[in-house]
C-alpha cells in the first residue's frame, strides 16, 4: 500500500499524457529524437522490428514486446526488407516542458517481452481491439488507454525492482525533491553538503539525517552514485574521459578515475574494453 501510494503521489504531482500518432502494418524505416519534454512508446504485436541506436548496439524484436525511451533518446526503427511489423507508437509528453522525475531514473531504452506483462494483458487486448476496431473517438480513447498502461509499467518496474523506493520517496517529499532535481538535471556543479541543504532549507546535520532517513543512503553518496551512472552513460555515448569527468562534476579526469574505480572496480577505459569486448561477444 505504501508504495502505490507513493506512486499515485508522485504521477499525481507531475503528469504525462500520451499521443498515440501510429498503429498498423509498418515497412519501411523512421527516425526519432530527444526533444526534452517527452519519450517515446513502441508496442511490437509482431515482428520482427530492429531498433537502431547511436552508441549502443541494435535492439532486433522477434516477439510481441514493450519498447519505450522515458527521455526520447535518439533512435531508429526500421524493418527488414520483405517484412511487415504491426506496430502502436506513442509520444509521452510530460506536463510542464519537462521529462518525469521517473523517467530521469530510468534507463535510456526498455524492452521488455509482452509475455512478461500478464498483470496488462487486459489493457494490452483492449488497446489493440481499439487500434484494430478504429470507430469514432477511438485515437481519444488510444491515448487513455497508453496513459494506463504507462502508470502499469512503472508499476511493473518498481515490482522487479527496477526503481528504488528510497528515491521515489525522495523525489515525493517536499524538501528533497529540489535537492534530488538539482543532483540530477545538474550533476556538473560542484555541490556541497552545506549548499544541498542550504538549497533543502534544513540545517546541514537536519538534511544529512532526513536524507538518509528517505532516500537510504547519505546525500554525498547518493550524488556520486548518480554521477557515476551519468559517466557511464557519456562514456558509451562516446565522450573523452576528460570530457566525462566535467560532465560529471568532478575536477579533474584523474579525480573522476579515481572515483569511478572506487566505484565499479575498474578505470573508466578498461570498463569501456570490458564492455566492447562483452559486445563483440569475446
Amino acid at each position: 500500500m505504501f508504495l502505490m501510494d507513493k506512486l499515485s503521489t508522485l504521477l499525481g504531482r507531475v503528469a504525462f499524457h500520451a499521443r498515440v500518432f501510429f498503429h498498423g502494418d509498418f515497412c519501411g524505416a523512421n527516425r526519432f529524437g530527444p526533444d526534452g519534454t517527452s519519450g517515446h512508446l513502441h508496442l511490437v504485436r509482431q515482428g520482427p522490428v530492429e531498433f537502431v541506436h547511436e552508441q549502443a548496439p541494435p535492439l532486433r524484436i522477434e516477439e510481441p514486446a514493450l519498447v519505450f525511451y522515458p527521455r526520447g533518446t535518439r533512435h531508429a526503427l526500421r524493418v527488414p526488407e520483405g517484412a511487415t511489423a504491426t506496430l502502436l507508437c506513442a509520444e509521452i509528453a510530460y506536463q510542464g516542458g519537462c521529462v518525469h522525475p521517473v523517467a530521469r531514473v530510468l534507463p535510456d531504452c526498455m524492452a521488455i517481452p509482452l509475455r512478461e506483462l500478464a498483470s496488462m494483458r487486459h489493457t494490452l487486448d483492449v488497446l489493440f481491439a481499439e487500434a484494430e476496431a478504429r470507430a469514432h473517438g477511438c485515437d481519444v480513447i488510444l491515448d487513455r488507454l497508453c496513459d494506463v498502461l504507462m502508470i502499469q509499467v512503472l508499476r511493473h518496474e518498481f515490482a522487479r525492482g527496477n526503481l528504488d523506493i528510497g528515491i521515489l520517496a525522495g523525489l515525493v517529499d517536499r524538501q528533497l525533491a529540489p535537492i534530488l532535481d538539482a543532483m540530477h538535471t545538474r550533476p556538473h556543479e560542484a555541490w556541497k553538503l552545506q549548499s544541498l541543504a542550504q538549497l533543502a532549507c534544513m540545517s546541514r546535520a537536519g538534511f544529512v539525517e532526513h536524507f538518509r532517513n528517505v532516500v537510504g543512503m547519505p546525500p554525498m553518496e547518493y550524488l556520486t552514485r548518480w554521477r557515476i551512472g551519468v559517466a557511464c552513460r557519456l562514456l558509451r555515448d562516446g565522450l573523452s574521459v576528460k570530457a566525462v569527468s566535467a560532465q560529471a562534476g568532478y575536477t579533474s579526469p584523474p579525480a573522476f578515475t579515481r572515483a569511478f574505480t572506487g566505484h565499479v572496480g575498474m578505470s573508466p577505459r578498461q570498463w569501456l574494453r570490458e564492455r566492447a569486448a562483452f559486445a563483440a561477444g569475446d
